[in-house]
């Protein structure tokens, strides 16, 4: 992803960074799936994702040549659906646990209706990078142009790589966009970052915020 979201409100307005100063620290492509498929998404509902990483930026290291780097959110719980206005549907998940993994097998694959013999088995293997947890992740959903935005706060908490943050452990935003291209037993593709000190937003179109994450 080219830019990466510090907030999003779909349909009539959004946010989007209005500066430069956000690092993106990760960068990443995956896919979700929830049970009970989404939307709509209900109370209780467990919101899973898997992906794959696209680029470390320092102090994080990476040798993408010898290494393949893959990304497993778990335990992101529903709160149930909001709809504000008929265009747009807002899902607040409650906990959620963030896990990087290095490994020299170059052995994820998706494969169909998750979970399965491969998901999220193959993109846990390896060495666990970096880990945390993520609070106050939302779902933004625009029914009109059947894509939405997403954004969590992150607080990293442990890995081998953990150190090389120094004290800068929380002050994360995980955000970015959404479609609904993805494999069979999948609800969403997903294309997004970490960042980290994300700056002031600024209201903009979504016309401009699609613009913004054309990749």
């Amino acid at each position: 992803m080219k830019h990466g979201a510090v907030a999003l409100l779909i349909g009539l307005v959004a946010l989007v960074p209005a500066g430069a100063n956000a690092m993106s620290l990760i960068d990443f492509m995956g896919y979700s799936y929830e049970a009970g498929s989404f939307p709509p998404s209900n109370p209780g509902d467990v919101l899973s994702l898997v992906a794959g990483v696209e680029g470390l930026t320092p102090p994080l290291v990476w040798d993408p040549t010898a290494y393949e780097y893959t990304m497993h959110l778990s335990g992101l719980v529903s709160q149930g659906t909001q709809q504000p206005d008929p265009s747009n549907i807002v899902v607040n998940y409650s906990g959620g646990s963030f896990d990087l993994y290095e490994d020299s097998s170059f052995n994820a694959a998706l494969g169909i209706n998750p979970p399965n013999a491969t998901v999220p088995g193959s993109y846990m293997d390896g060495t666990h990078y970096l880990g945390g947890q993520l609070n106050s992740f939302t779902i933004f959903y625009n029914t009109q142009f059947n894509s939405g935005a997403f954004e969590a706060d992150v607080s990293f908490a442990n890995g081998s790589h953990f150190s090389d943050l120094g004290p800068q452990t929380t002050g994360y935003t995980f955000g970015g966009v959404f479609t609904f291209g993805r494999p069979q037993g999948y609800d969403l593709q997903w294309d997004g970052q970490i960042l980290l000190d994300p700056v002031a937003v600024e209201a903009v179109t979504w016309g401009r915020v699609k613009t913004t994450f054309q990749r």
